[in-house]
């Protein structure tokens, strides 16, 4: 997945703000749920598995850890 989808994807989750939204990313090892918190005012990224949670306070941040994440699916699933 691009940046440019991955940023897409975070806009619309802004747009629905008010709506509890969350999108899950699964790994072979980690499973992580991102959503947006109207009330903190950033978007979470809970690493299941461990209940790690970081917050992120804008769209450039979060959709560069989440293309981090995504790129490293995708080459799990590629090897």
């Amino acid at each position: 997945m691009t940046i440019i989808k991955i940023k897409e994807k975070l806009e619309t989750l802004l747009q629905y703000a008010d709506s509890e939204i969350t999108h899950t990313i699964c790994s072979k090892n980690n499973t992580f749920s991102l959503s947006y918190s109207k009330e903190l005012k950033n978007f979470q990224l809970k690493n299941i598995e461990t209940g790690h949670i970081e917050h992120f306070p804008d769209v450039e941040v979060t959709s560069l850890a989440l293309y981090k994440i995504i790129s490293t699916v995708e080459k799990e699933f590629t090897e």
